[in-house]
């Protein structure tokens, strides 16, 4: 029995590893489109910004919502692990085993 959960815990850390795997390729690849400016900035006294431009540029400096959640990524592996584990359970009652050939 603990041959059949091991091998399939495994399975399910590969398996679950893969979304993870998959957003780190694409964080290190992806080109950095950020421009940063890096002069000097003098506040315009006395003019009032529009109440649009304002809303427009809190909404620029919010958190992106098209970011990975990297908690959730993480977990992905233990999640497929222990439902990996789960199913190995479930067959040993149904009479699975892992036989040598």
């Amino acid at each position: 029995m603990r041959a059949l959960i091991v091998i399939l815990m495994v399975l399910g850390f590969v398996v679950g590893g893969i979304p993870l795997v998959g957003s780190l390729i694409d964080v290190m690849t992806s080109p950095d489109e950020t421009i940063v400016y890096q002069g000097a900035y003098v506040p315009l006294r006395g003019v009032q910004m529009s109440r649009d431009y304002e809303s427009s540029m809190n909404i620029a400096f919010d958190a992106r919502s098209d970011e990975p959640h990297w908690l959730v990524l993480a977990c992905y592996p233990l999640i497929g692990a222990a439902l990996g584990a789960l199913t190995a359970a479930v067959l040993r009652r149904l009479g699975w085993r892992l036989m040598r050939g």
